[in-house]
């Protein structure tokens, strides 16, 4: 992939290794989770599970506890 510059871009996915790391989780359970229907969504390229961290990052926002509202 090139961007309008001329130079190679990243690919905006990440693999499971990656999101592992960023969630500082095993990838055995970020299996379990994607198993499961849980943990963040996923996109499916050639058998293999890629992440887009806009999503992860969503899916993290969606787990945030306002502790204030609660009590």
């Amino acid at each position: 992939m090139t961007d309008p510059s001329g130079g190679v871009s990243v690919s905006p996915l990440m693999d499971s290794r990656e999101v592992a790391a960023y969630l500082k989780v095993s990838e055995s359970t970020l299996s379990r989770w994607r198993s499961a229907g849980h943990g963040p969504p996923f996109l499916r390229l050639g058998g293999i599970a890629r992440y887009r961290i806009e999503a992860v990052d969503a899916w993290l926002a969606g787990l945030e506890h306002d502790h204030a509202a609660e009590g």
